[in-house]
């Protein structure tokens, strides 16, 4: 168990950093230029997800580039492939109700806008995870990376 967990750290703690900055720089943007809780809530969940996905993604096709010395349609069809069973269900569930509701709540909650998000992305990232590395294991199971 200990070496899949330092899989899992490795594979999603550097996404966590670039999702955490998103989120605040989603958040605190969309809050001035709005000043709407609403919005402000879409705004961190969307900044949130470019900086996670956005590194997430990078990340693979630099490995996969590294690993074949060159892209194909074919390495970038199972790429994108492996990416929808691996995050498909979390994130949608996360993207379209559980993390805009955290990012929502927990800064009227706690009266601070930059503790509410930051509260409510790790809040989120706990629904998101569970599913999310149960399809990455069975991905790798029957499918392999």
């Amino acid at each position: 168990m200990k070496e899949k967990i330092i899989v899992w750290v490795k594979r999603y703690a550097p996404a966590e950093v670039f999702g955490l900055t998103g989120t605040l720089i989603g958040g605190i943007v969309t809050n001035i230029a709005f000043h709407n809780t609403f919005l402000t809530a879409l705004g961190s969940t969307l900044g949130e997800d470019i900086g996670y996905y956005g590194t997430i993604i990078v990340r693979d096709i630099l490995a996969l580039q590294k690993k074949h010395k060159r892209l194909t349609l074919s390495l970038c069809i199972k790429l994108f492939r492996n990416l929808i069973i691996e995050f498909g269900f979390s994130e949608y569930l996360d993207g379209f109700i559980i993390r805009p509701a955290a990012m929502y709540y927990f800064p009227l909650l706690l009266h601070n806008l930059y503790t509410g998000l930051i509260v409510g992305k790790f809040a989120a990232d706990v629904t998101f995870y569970i599913p999310t590395i149960i399809s990455y294991e069975l991905r790798n199971k029957f499918l392999g990376e």
